[in-house]
């Protein structure tokens, strides 16, 4: 059930476009075996010839864009090493269910986990709708485990620090799940809820707690907009990450979710003060949207997604589209070595942004320059041009806050060094008897 930070050391040995990596099998070439052709015609070769035990070299453009595709994926994870976050909190939404938020969530904290294996990831599951993120990353479902034997809930966690049983990270590492790297708060089940009330201050205590004792939260918050707990997610984080769908429903979704919040002014009870306010409105202005589960050969996907990009043009906020996946189907457990090369890049790209975000907010909090970037560590700079264009939904009601004309749009996409694009190769074809090498892919 526990699995411990100090385990990571052999977990972490074949991430792609790294010097260990974690999600898939090593690679034939660095392996010194030869890698089979995938496009063009000698990729059509080299799949008849497979069934003969015979492997077809790539010829030089494939190589190139090999090359060209494992530097984009150094300098992503570089990227993502970067930043020297003595705290961040990643808070993630969506307008209805479905769209993938889970996904999103697990699968930041994995990549976090891994490519970052000298900090502290949490993943806290306050949704109480569908608290999967503790099986998307392989958790044993509790029903099957003895009472005594469960890894605490987000409710379990704040009765234990309330208790005083949580008093250092020790204690923290003892009493939840370790999965994947990630140190898991998994959801309430349906009876565990029952009579437990979670709301705003009990997430406050909660985090309080995991900021002393970690570099990343990530927290999965519910589906829809203003219950308290939802509210209070938001108003204690320091990224908004916004799951939606390529669809009518979910580009109105955007609209409806941001307007409310730039608008919301808190409840009877729970007047937000004007900080509050202010706070809610800087994490609208510099959220991530996440198209997920997008299919860019579907028309109507792509219409949508169009509209997304363009509406968020000239602003803070960044638009990522991840590809739709078998490999990260619904209640499936997370295997990042399963997915294909496009959408793990697209992940990649995503993870680096989201971060990104966190260390601005992170350098605001400690009065240093929001808008420095390393460049010399595969960070991209700000003078680099946006590869992917986003602008804000025009809000149902009320006015968007204005936006800073001298504080350039942050973008980002999956680089134009892995595009699918089918590549030309040499007129002639070289045929190498080879067996495939241990743990190679044959798809």
């Amino acid at each position: 059930m526990s699995r411990y930070p100090d385990e990571l050391g052999e977990w972490w040995t074949g991430f792609p476009g790294s010097d260990a990596a974690a999600w898939a099998a090593p690679s034939p070439r660095s392996a010194g075996a030869v890698a089979p052709a995938e496009k063009g015609v000698r990729g059509a070769f080299s799949r008849r010839a497979a069934k003969h035990g015979l492997v077809v070299a790539p010829g030089k453009r494939e190589r190139a864009k090999r090359e060209e595709t494992a530097e984009w994926r150094r300098q992503t994870v570089a990227a993502i090493r970067a930043p020297s976050l003595k705290s961040g909190v990643i808070t993630l939404g969506s307008g209805f269910g479905g769209t993938g938020k889970t996904d999103v969530a697990v699968t930041l904290a994995a990549v976090y986990a891994a490519a970052r294996p000298a900090d502290r990831v949490i993943l806290a599951d306050s949704n109480d709708d569908m608290p999967h993120g503790y099986i998307r990353l392989g958790g044993v479902p509790v029903e099957a485990l003895p009472k005594d034997r469960r890894p605490l809930s987000i409710r379990g966690f704040h009765q234990a620090c309330e208790d005083g049983r949580i008093k250092v990270y020790a204690d923290l590492r003892d009493a939840v799940a370790w999965l994947q790297g990630v140190a898991v708060i998994r959801g309430d089940t349906a009876d565990e809820c029952v009579g437990v009330d979670f709301g705003e201050q009990e997430y406050l205590t909660v985090l309080e707690f995991l900021q002393c004792m970690s570099n990343i939260v990530i927290n999965d918050g519910g589906t829809g907009l203003f219950a308290k707990l939802q509210v209070g997610t938001l108003l204690h984080g320091d990224k908004y990450v916004f799951v939606t769908e390529a669809s009518q429903l979910g580009y109105w979704s955007i609209g409806q979710v941001f307007s409310r919040y730039r608008n919301y002014h808190g409840e009877k009870d729970r007047p937000l003060a004007e900080r509050e306010m202010k706070h809610l409105n800087m994490l609208m202005d510099e959220a991530t949207v996440v198209v997920d589960k997008f299919i860019e050969s579907d028309p109507e996907q792509a219409r949508w997604h169009g509209r997304i990009c363009e509406s968020f043009e000239g602003t803070r906020v960044s638009v990522v589209a991840t590809p739709w996946d078998q490999a990260l189907a619904n209640r499936v457990p997370l295997d990042l070595g399963a997915v294909a090369d496009a959408t793990l890049d697209a992940k990649l790209a995503l993870a680096e942004v989201v971060l990104r975000g966190v260390d601005r907010a992170n350098r605001r909090r400690l009065g240093l320059p929001e808008d420095t970037e390393h460049t010399g560590d595969g960070q991209r700079g700000l003078d680099e041009p946006p590869r992917w264009h986003s602008q804000p939904l025009p809000p149902d009601t009320g006015q968007a806050a204005p936006m800073a004309p001298d504080i350039p749009a942050q973008s980002a996409a999956v680089s134009p060094a892995v595009s699918r694009d089918t590549l030309g190769d040499e007129p002639y074809v070289r045929i190498v008897p080879a067996g495939p090498a241990p743990g190679q892919r044959t798809d």
